[in-house]
């Protein structure tokens, strides 16, 4: 639950900090990295895990992070245009 939501919030500031285009994919891939060092760090402090569980749950999460906060990011930006739309026809 704790990645999910790191994951969520990579995903909301890419969407809403970053243009279409190259550059949002380099911060969909930052922001999955960053994301998987902070579900390593903060399950590993929470659960006081070694430091071999922390990278065992890193190498995996470097691989996983960057296409879920890549989906979340696009749902994202879609659900912000719909709703700018949405308030500018009204």
């Amino acid at each position: 639950m704790i990645a999910l939501f790191i994951d969520v919030l990579a995903a909301w500031l890419v969407a809403r900090y970053t243009q279409p285009g190259w550059k949002q994919m380099l911060a969909i891939l930052v922001g999955g990295w960053l994301a998987a060092f902070a579900d390593a760090a903060v399950l590993g402090f929470a659960f006081g895990w070694p430091p071999i569980e922390l990278l065992s749950r890193l190498t995996i999460g470097l691989l996983v992070h960057p296409p879920i906060v890549g989906g979340l990011a696009w749902l994202i930006a879609m659900l912000l245009r719909r709703m700018k739309r949405r308030a500018g026809s009204t």
